[in-house]
């Protein structure tokens, strides 16, 4: 007996589909973010986030702090900017434009720093703390308290919970001053 396979179909791809249809999607996304101004905005904004410090989010406490503290505080300021650019971001593209610049700025301006958290342990606690999504800002202090060697201390908690907090509002303000095109 002989098979009959005239109703069989072969499936071919159309040349739109799969990955290359991505990276192409991808490819034009970043070509429109670039002619709309948005890539250069993004790597701005991201200079401007290297620049924020402790001294400028919460003076009063940073002339009180030790070296360490101010670093530690420092470190947490970094670490919530990424986690408030992943919130109030249009793109990840942009997202990551801003993160690279931030830290290329860092890097240029503050060498010691940048290798300080590049090789600290401080963001793996932070997110823990996010991952946990339940009383996060809370947890943030308590891990910022515990960073600086003083657990259970409720002015390092509530410290490391405001700045938290007061990045974030930074952030989303900051983002809306670059006047991103949607």
């Amino acid at each position: 007996m002989k098979a009959n396979d005239e109703d069989i179909k072969i499936f071919h791809p159309k040349k739109t589909d799969g990955a290359g249809a991505d990276l192409a999607e991808l490819a034009m996304l970043m070509d429109n973010f670039r002619s709309n101004g948005n890539m250069d905005k993004a790597a701005e904004l991201g200079k401007k986030l290297a620049s924020l410090k402790p001294e400028m989010l919460c003076p009063k406490d940073a002339a009180k702090l030790t070296t360490n503290e101010v670093r530690q505080l420092r470190a947490l300021i970094v670490f919530s900017v990424q986690i408030a650019l992943q919130k109030y971001m249009q793109h990840p593209m942009l997202t990551s434009q801003v993160v690279n610049a931030m830290y290329s700025e860092i890097s240029e301006t503050a060498p010691g720093f940048f290798a300080n958290i590049s090789d600290g342990s401080s963001f793996t606690f932070y997110f823990l703390s996010v991952r946990k999504n339940r009383n996060v800002e809370e947890s943030i202090g308590k891990n910022y308290a515990m960073l600086c060697d003083r657990d259970n201390d409720e002015y390092y908690e509530s410290l490391g919970e405001r700045v938290f907090a007061l990045t974030d509002f930074k952030v989303c303000d900051m983002i809306e001053e670059a006047e991103f095109v949607e």
